[in-house]
């Protein structure tokens, strides 16, 4: 090898030493959040802690849910017509802090029907849900069984 083959060679491993500092210092800085030749502080590092965020509104079962009722309203039924009466009527219902019911939405059952449930369900009062000591929404379901009219009872589903 010649004088000038082995300056080239030199060169060559000089360059891919600067290379591979950069390289070094580019994996250092987004690892570590430093530059490489920065001196770290000496105050310890911990990591956030996440505070536990309090649940605005809860998933509740149906029949749970029941058990909490302290005031209902039996839907009365619609005008009579020529039209069968009776079937079950599912509405998604949102129960405040407070207990009161803020909505109620349809869900499923006889669409004649509807108005009664919903009008009657917006009336209803629950004992409030808490959580931690601190009263929640409630995100439930409830089902309403109108029988026909000779058969009046109340207006729960069987289970």
């Amino acid at each position: 090898m010649s004088w000038k083959g082995f300056l080239r060679v030199v060169q060559r491993l000089d360059m891919l030493s600067e290379i591979a500092a950069c390289a070094f210092a580019m994996v250092a800085v987004s690892v570590f959040g430093q530059e490489a030749s920065t001196k770290p502080d000496n105050t310890p590092h911990t990591a956030p802690v996440a505070q536990a965020q309090k649940p605005h509104r809860v998933r509740v079962e149906e029949d749970v849910q029941k058990a909490k009722l302290v005031h209902m309203v039996y839907p009365v039924y619609p005008p009579a017509s020529n039209k069968r009466l009776d079937g079950t009527v599912v509405l998604h219902v949102v129960v405040g802090n407070s207990g009161d019911v803020k909505s109620a939405r349809y869900v499923s059952g006889p669409t004649r029907l509807v108005n009664s449930a919903v009008n009657a369900v917006l009336q209803w009062r629950y004992k409030p849900t808490l959580i931690n000591h601190v009263p929640v929404e409630v995100d439930t379901t409830v089902t309403l069984v109108f029988p026909p009219p000779e058969k009046l009872g109340p207006p729960f589903a069987n289970k």
